[in-house]
């Protein structure tokens, strides 16, 4: 009788736990750990933008009231491109130039009244009293004239000076300033004007592979155009004074066009021995790095990491991983310590 009794719990033990434990799988991607020694390739992608690029100030404060360009466009040294002021100053302007013309209209219409008035006058019609106050209306009219020119002109010269010019012929970029945006002198990038032939790619890189980049002197730059094939000219790799990289290519007949796509790879690194891990298999948790590595067992691990800099799409793993283990990178949502998986095809 015991041993049925220790039979029986031992059955129903063995069927709770196996109820407790019977978890569907998650279906994930998975991605090797690797290690490098030697040579490496990074990729990065990007967008084009303009090389040599000369960044426009505005000089005073105020207001973007009027632009004179269209993005991307070509522009030549000297032409209009922003119109800095106030909207309060362009609604003046506008009532200045409106008041001097009804002045205008009015004191044409009191000079064709004089002379009337001395036409009338020489046949007796009028008096020389009514001719004076035809004379003494043209002159007060003259008067109003000038001042509303005076006004108007000193209104045109505050507006000239938030006139902002071309500082150099070439093309404007895509980023700017939009219309009605608030400027502050000599802070405000207005915008940037540079050169199209060459053309730049400017990828986002970590100190640890700028660095990496400055000591490879044997470097080669391949672009590949949305199409799938490769651009026929090699890239050429620019440090700038700032932490930004660029890679600039020649495009003589302009195939390559602002703000379209770029997908660049960066090949001869120079690097040492070092493991790297996929930048979409980590976790952030507390401000302290995880993964999910995969077993034999099928079974998702979270395991706490040691990172060092960023290469590419790729981080350097300091502790916590080697090269072959498999992190899942596709499918994390789901997951939980010890959730067993199943490998998407």
């Amino acid at each position: 009788m015991k041993n049925f009794l220790a039979y029986t719990l031992l059955l129903v033990t063995t069927i709770f736990f196996a109820a407790c434990t019977n978890e569907k799988p998650v279906e994930v991607t998975t991605a090797q750990v690797i290690s490098v020694e030697g040579t490496m390739s990074i990729s990065h992608d990007g967008k084009f933008s303009l090389s040599g690029e000369q960044k426009i100030l505005s000089p005073i404060s105020g207001t973007v009231v009027e632009t004179f360009f269209e993005r991307g466009q070509e522009v030549t040294e000297g032409q209009p491109l922003f119109k800095i002021g106030r909207q309060q100053d362009e609604t003046a302007l506008l009532q200045a130039k409106a008041a001097l013309g009804e002045s205008m209209a009015a004191l044409a219409r009191e000079h064709a009244e004089l002379a009337q008035a001395e036409i009338q006058f020489r046949n007796k019609a009028v008096t020389a009293q009514e001719v004076d106050d035809k004379k003494f209306a043209v002159n007060q009219r003259q008067t109003e004239v000038d001042e509303r020119k005076a006004a108007l002109e000193n209104l045109q010269n505050d507006s000239a000076a938030g006139m902002i010019n071309a500082p150099s012929t070439g093309h404007i970029g895509f980023e700017s300033v939009a219309l009605g945006a608030t400027v502050t002198a000599n802070e405000t990038v207005l915008a940037q004007i540079g050169n199209t032939d060459p053309i730049a790619v400017r990828p986002k890189i970590s100190a640890e592979e700028r660095q990496l980049l400055e000591s490879s002197d044997a470097l080669k730059i391949t672009l590949k155009l949305s199409d799938g094939s490769t651009y026929p000219r090699t890239g050429k790799l620019n440090f700038p004074a700032n932490s930004e990289v660029a890679v600039t290519f020649d495009n003589p007949i302009g195939l390559l066009l602002l703000g379209d796509e770029a997908h660049i790879t960066i090949d001869g690194i120079k690097v040492p021995y070092t493991v790297l891990v996929p930048e979409n298999a980590i976790q952030i948790r507390g401000g302290d790095n995880y993964v999910f590595a995969v077993d034999s067992d099928k079974t998702a691990a979270l395991k706490k990491i040691s990172l060092g800099g960023k290469l590419g799409n790729f981080f350097v793993v300091n502790d916590g991983l080697k090269a072959g283990d498999s992190v899942v990178v596709e499918g994390l949502t789901n997951l939980r310590d010890g959730t067993p998986v199943e490998f998407r095809k």
